[in-house]
């Protein structure tokens, strides 16, 4: 089924006010899939619909940018958060190089140099059925609470830190 022509331009006027396929359906009476039908069969409606869809961000755009001026220029005295949050979020969706608020919360700069790290130590819920192999220099200590009993046992090998000198 074919669109008719005053069909298919009700369908770009509702693309050219909101941006999107489902408007310009909307404004046409039509189905979204029939607008998609017809979209893969006319390569000029296609054209056409991509021109209107951008037009309809581009006014979406203008439009937020209209009620963040006019809060600027002319403050009221509660002012509407979330009317203002919406215009902010479509201006920074549909306004090339708008950028809306950001926030540098701080920033770390320099350099760490580790030299010697000590491995944390493994804390097992049970007692380990097989100790480390042989040849490693481990500590094992078991944990206990207040009244003495068995918490859990901590294996934590030993760090030796020093220079190695060439004679």
């Amino acid at each position: 089924m074919r669109l008719s022509d005053d069909a298919k331009e009700q369908a770009l006027a509702g693309m050219r006010l909101l941006g999107t396929e489902k408007a310009g359906a909307l404004a046409a009476n039509i189905t979204l899939e029939a607008l998609k039908e017809e979209l893969k069969k006319s390569a000029v409606f296609r054209k056409r619909t991509n021109e209107a869809k951008a037009a309809g961000k581009s006014n979406l755009g203008e439009s937020g940018l209209d009620v963040i001026v006019e809060y600027a220029l002319n403050p009221s005295e509660k002012t509407d958060r979330n009317r203002l949050t919406a215009a902010i979020a479509l201006c920074n969706a549909f306004i090339p190089g708008f950028r809306g608020v950001s926030t540098v919360q701080g920033r770390i700069d320099h350099a760490v140099r580790v030299i010697t790290a000590v491995p944390r130590p493994n804390y097992l819920d049970k007692p380990p059925d097989k100790m480390l192999q042989s040849g490693k220099r481990t500590k094992k200590i078991e944990i206990l609470d207040e009244q003495g009993n068995y918490i859990g046992t901590q294996t934590v090998e030993e760090a030796i830190e020093g220079e190695v000198i060439n004679d």
